[in-house]
């Protein structure tokens, strides 16, 4: 079988109480009924800082989020 693919970035800095913006569940939605099927989510981290002896801190700035689907 052969896959298409659909690579989706979520900005994190558009905060809700679910950290998440509120309309990616209506997006992920859509692209559930037309066929994507959603395979991974990683975090997009910005360069980082150095914090008063904790070492180096990243923030999380985004998602980025792989979908799949067979090719038609």
């Amino acid at each position: 079988m052969k896959w298409e693919y659909k690579i989706v970035y979520i900005n994190a800095k558009k905060r809700t109480s679910t950290g998440l913006p509120e309309e990616i569940n209506e997006e992920f939605d859509r692209y559930g009924a037309n066929g994507w099927e959603l395979v991974r989510v990683e975090p997009k981290l910005d360069g980082g800082f150095m914090a008063f002896g904790f070492g180096w801190i990243h923030q999380t700035v985004g998602y980025v989020a792989f979908f799949k689907r067979p090719k038609s």
